[in-house]
């Protein structure tokens, strides 16, 4: 059995060797003593034959088999207590570094990835692996035990039938041989639609509100009807290969019980075998057969595990484009002065951001506008280091953010993206996303800034309202403010809004960005958005088209020189009116 697609679960082994190690002292005596039982009967049985058993002996003998009964049923408890435990164990420890590794990764890292499938990967996958590396590895240690002791101790009785007795282990193994690569093939299979059908779900319940604005319910359905079929057509094949294999097993293991009727019988019949020990060779196959049937229900762990660990090696491969530094610097205080130096960057060889440079000083409000399309949240999400800059090109106080320690950077800029995002909580929880440190005052202050403190108090239970997935419960401009609010209850010394008020009026947006004037006054700001008026509180407007800074100065600068600023504050305003007529 090839080991490579599962080295990586392999290197968990040293954390549950313990548990695992005490499973495996278990197995002997669990499996040992399987023989001794048989033994015993045949024994007694043959002395109650020839009359020489007193009934004294047949109760000692009884009560000798009782407590090796016991003690045999104490071991396997042990065996399947501790197996099964280390394999919890494994499954705990996999998915808490498949998760942190999954978190080291920046969103366009697994923007290829859809999120149904690596759900059914950290979930199914892992568990599939955990069946082989626990009850799987049981199975075949409880053969590796049970097997050589019985034809051992059948060779001792007749070596004659115990080699009759290897033709259905022979036939056992070639049906085991022959029902591998199909059960591979559709364990796969079973697996992949699975995650097909994950994804499909997820997606549709997340977008429930645009599948019924364009009243697609039926197609979805029918959608996830077609996607359900060919799932159930996967595990119809393979519950077929393995009903199959059973049978085969089945058929070997009642060949085996034939083989020593007829021959056995013929022993009998010739003197050369006694009754006692022809029962003796029924129960001992049955014993051996046992975990070899085990193997070949094994066989399905081990091709759903080995397709399991494959799939999330693809996972564990995706490396983080953002990496921390290797000796990174975290400065003594922070400022928040913000610099960019000739700035370009392209995705998959496009440029989005053509030589940008620009400078915020520590306290001050840089706005950001231009065409959709232009590149300002990519700009963004530079500054944040979401995505990684090329050296030498944006600093904090002069250092390159290359050079900071990540964990520290992402404090000091608090970032509002665009797309806003919130948790399946409380209001107060998702203000307070920023730690423990965040306490209530500090959560009520942060609301009322962003002016959804009212609209919260108008709730059933106020901040402790639970949302909706991704905040469904909420309208999409109280989903930017409370979003506003998680940001300012952190208190970064950087703070960052990308276009965060796209979903409400521009009189809202204004009076937001009024109240946030002071709180905005106390650290380095920089507001993104596509409208011009929303930026007239920044100390410096800069302008991007195709990429590149268009223009640069003071709002009232720029509204004057008559460029591609004004001409965007003039077609707002006329769009305004016409909202108004």
């Amino acid at each position: 059995m090839k080991v490579g697609a599962f080295s990586r679960s392999l290197s968990y082994f040293p954390r549950i060797r313990r548990r695992w190690m005490k499973g495996m002292l278990c197995v002997l005596p669990s499996s040992g003593l399987e023989i001794a039982v048989p033994l015993i009967v045949r024994e007694v049985y043959g002395g109650i034959r020839r009359g020489d058993m007193s009934l004294g002996m047949v109760a000692a003998w009884s009560s000798l088999a009782l407590l090796l009964v016991l003690i045999k049923g104490a071991a396997k408890f042990g065996m399947r207590w501790y197996i099964t435990g280390a394999s919890r164990e494994f499954e705990q420890h996999f998915r808490q570094d498949l998760f942190a590794h999954l978190m080291t990764l920046s969103p366009r890292d697994v923007s290829h990835v859809r999120t149904g499938d690596i759900m059914s990967r950290s979930t199914a996958d892992v568990e599939a692996v955990r069946l082989m590396l626990g009850p799987g590895v049981m199975y075949v240690s409880q053969a590796i035990v049970i097997v050589p002791g019985a034809l051992i101790a059948m060779a001792l009785i007749d070596p004659v039938l115990m080699l009759a007795m290897l033709v259905p282990f022979v036939g056992l193994a070639t049906v085991i041989r022959l029902a591998a690569p199909p059960t591979q093939r559709w364990s796969q299979a079973t697996q992949e639609r699975l995650a097909e059908i994950s994804t499909v779900a997820q997606e549709n319940i997340s977008g429930i509100r645009v599948v019924k604005a364009f009243a697609r319910e039926a197609v979805s359905s029918g959608d996830f009807r077609k996607m359900g079929t060919s799932l159930f057509e996967a595990n119809l094949r393979l519950a077929t290969l393995r009903g199959l294999t059973a049978a085969a097993i089945t058929a070997v293991k009642e060949f085996g019980v034939l083989v020593i009727l007829v021959l056995g019988g013929l022993h009998i019949v010739d003197g050369n075998m006694q009754p006692e020990d022809m029962f003796f060779f029924l129960m001992v196959l049955n014993i051996a057969l046992w975990p070899l049937i085990a193997i070949g229900w094994m066989l399905g762990m081990y091709h759903r595990g080995k397709a399991g660990a494959e799939r999330l090696e693809e996972l564990f491969a995706l490396q983080p484009s953002v990496q921390e530094a290797a000796e990174p610097r975290t400065p003594e205080t922070t400022r928040g002065a913000l610099e960019v130096r000739d700035l370009t960057h392209a995705f998959d060889g496009a440029p989005v951001l053509q030589n940008v440079s620009f400078k915020v000083p520590a306290g001050a409000t840089l706005g950001i506008t231009g065409r959709t399309g232009c590149g300002k949240t990519t700009l963004v999400q530079l500054l944040a280091r979401l995505i990684e800059p090329p050296p030498g090109t944006v600093f904090i106080d002069g250092v390159d953010v290359r050079d900071l320690p990540l964990d520290w950077l992402r404090k000091t800029i608090g970032v509002v993206p665009q797309d806003t995002f919130l948790f399946s909580e409380t209001i107060h929880d998702n203000i307070a996303f920023a730690g423990e440190h965040v306490d209530r005052e500090q959560v009520l202050a942060a609301a009322r800034l962003a002016h959804i403190h009212d609209d919260i108090e108008g709730f059933p239970t106020g901040y402790e309202q639970e949302l909706g997935e991704r905040g469904v419960t909420l309208s999409g401009g109280q989903r930017q403010r409370t979003a506003i609010a998680r940001t300012l209850a952190a208190r970064p010394p950087v703070m960052v809004l990308d276009d965060c008020l796209s979903a409400v009026d521009s009189v809202t947006e204004q009076n937001i960005l009024r109240q946030l004037r002071g709180a905005l006054a106390e650290r380095t700001a920089v507001i993104v958005s596509h409208r011009v008026s929303a930026l007239s509180l920044a100390d410096h407007v800069i302008v991007l088209d195709e990429g590149r800074v268009e223009e640069a100065g003071s709002h009232e600068d720029l509204l004057a020189r008559g460029g591609l600023y004004a001409e965007l504050h003039e077609r707002q305003q006329i769009e305004a009116e016409l909202d108004e007529l």
